[in-house]
């Protein structure tokens, strides 16, 4: 009655930790990355960044207002200025032969006002009417590549995770089966139907697989870390994934059609990005008009007392066109014009180097599927063979007909054959997933 109490104590704990585990397939997996993975948070933050300095360059042909303040103290002399006979010898009071010198101002100026400016014609401006256009389609690009590529990574690790739970299932099954085979070689070898050697190397067996297992769940334990990382999910969060291994990722991959990629799609919106530096680097060849409004208020005073009220305030009002026509620069656009044109010339080489290496990547993940393939059916012959040779062994053991060691070996190589079948299961999913990617129709599996 003991014995059952605490069977059924831990059948409550057990079924309780399964239910508190979340089961996550691999859709939901991708689901909840899209939400919470860390890169793609940096990334729309970078993303942001870069609006807001594309906004900042707009800003500057918008209206320009500038306030100020200037106060100055002459504690010596007043200015000199020099005017001619006739001017100057009124202001002077006093008749001398030539220019007279003669000190203007006072002691303390206060200088304040307000100055608008505003640029009418820059080709800056009116030439890169699409450039707007063209960088929000690349950060689109920008951040649907960083998806992708943080989605195959989570989904390579989420069936990695799978078929080592698979191998961890069949190490326990096993193990079971050897910890049960203890007690009964142990028995026949106290009463002499079987010798001491049998129990040690059975024990020997049980204890490598068990370390095996401890390996195994460990290398487990470290995946299931990373691919909460990769998630932004907690650690402390219970997970449990979800994976049926008949099942495939796509219908028929191998009749899958190869899409434009994310990558192929940068480097062209990247090549018109180019393009619209070029127009701005001619851009400056052409004259750049602007207009603008200043409101001066000036003072001067004997003493610091410009806060009085019963003192006089000058104003200077002026509005004017600025035209700048750019004439010698040196050689700095000309060299810019070169560095863009062979920026040009690298962007359409790497476009046409891009689509052939795809399709290449594209053929060979085809072909590597198809063997894949091969290899798991093959592998899945082998298991059944292995399950009806181990079943036959079984029985021969237990009629006595076959010796415990070649019985551990028709075991172990049941074993074997199970892990094989698991890793060629997991290269053909790998293969699968390849596929996906090269053909551009990974975000597919989102959805399924």
């Amino acid at each position: 009655m003991k014995i059952r109490g605490i069977t059924f104590f831990l059948l409550i704990i057990s079924t309780v930790h399964s239910i508190a585990q979340e089961k996550f397939e691999l859709s939901d997996c991708l689901v909840y990355t899209l939400n919470n993975s860390p890169k793609l948070k940096a990334e729309k933050l970078s993303q942001e960044k870069e609006t807001i300095t594309l906004y900042d360059q707009k800003s500057t042909f918008l209206p320009q207002i500038d306030a100020f303040l200037n106060y100055h103290n002459y504690f010596s002399d007043l200015p000199t200025y020099i005017f001619p006979q006739q001017e100057g010898s009124i202001l002077a009071g006093e008749t001398l032969p030539g220019p007279y010198p003669v000190q203007l101002g006072l002691p303390h100026n206060l200088n304040t006002g307000l100055e608008i400016s505003q640029t009418i014609f820059d080709m800056n401006f009116f030439g890169n009417e699409n450039f707007g256009q063209h960088y929000q389609a690349y950060k689109d690009i920008k951040l649907s590549m960083a998806e992708e590529e943080i989605l195959y990574q989570v989904s390579v690790l989420f069936y990695q995770i799978a078929v080592n739970e698979e191998k961890l299932t069949f190490l326990n099954l096993n193990l079971d089966r050897l910890i049960k085979l203890q007690s009964i070689v142990k028995l026949q070898a106290e009463q002499g139907f079987a010798k001491q050697t049998d129990l040690d190397k059975l024990l020997v067996k049980t204890s490598n697989l068990k370390s095996k297992k401890n390996k195994l769940q460990s290398g487990i334990k470290q995946q299931m870390g990373y691919l909460k990382l990769m998630m932004g999910m907690e650690q402390s969060s219970e997970i449990a994934l979800s994976y049926d291994q008949n099942k495939r990722l796509n219908s028929n991959e191998t009749s899958l059609e190869k899409e434009e990629l994310l990558s192929e799609k940068m480097l062209d919106e990247q090549r018109e990005l180019n393009k619209m530096n070029a127009k701005k680097i001619n851009a400056d060849y052409y004259p750049k008009l602007q207009a603008y409004a200043a409101f001066l208020f000036q003072a001067q005073r004997d003493r610091l007392n410009f806060l009085e009220s019963n003192q006089d305030w000058y104003n200077i009002h002026q509005w004017g066109l600025k035209l700048s026509v750019p004439i010698m620069r040196g050689f700095e656009k000309k060299t810019k014009k070169e560095i863009s044109e062979i920026v040009d010339a690298q962007l359409s080489f790497g476009i046409q180097q891009k689509k052939e290496q795809s399709q290449m990547e594209f053929q060979n993940a085809i072909a590597e599927l198809e063997v894949a393939r091969i290899e798991q059916e093959s592998q899945q012959e082998n298991v059944e063979l292995a399950e009806r040779m181990f079943a036959q062994s079984e029985l021969s053991y237990e009629q006595g007909t076959m010796l415990l060691m070649d019985f551990l070996d028709s075991e172990a190589t049941l074993r074997e054959s199970k892990m094989m079948f698991a890793t060629a299961l997991l290269d053909t999913r790998m293969a699968e997933l390849k596929i996906l990617k090269a053909s551009g129709k990974l975000k597919e599996l989102v959805n399924q």
